[in-house]
């Protein structure tokens, strides 16, 4: 749990999940828009993707608030 608590609460994690929850949800609405499938991936499974990213951003977030509470009742 602490090396997971450890990488998580990197702000960079958060960056860069977000990152790419944006570009794959970018990726979906021009595969939308053009009506296309590239390596079978349908513009509904780029926009899952780019929601399990967002969820993964949330919970980085949520890892940072308990790593914080933790530090407070160490302290």
């Amino acid at each position: 749990m602490k090396k997971l608590m450890d990488w998580m609460t990197r702000p960079a994690c958060i960056c860069c999940l977000g990152s790419l929850g944006v570009a794959l949800l970018i990726v979906g609405i021009v595969t939308a828009a053009i009506n296309a499938t590239f390596a079978a991936f349908t513009p509904i499974i780029w926009f899952l993707l780019a929601l399990a990213c967002y969820l993964g951003m949330m919970w980085a977030v949520l890892m940072r608030i308990l790593a914080r509470l933790e530090s407070k009742t160490q302290s």
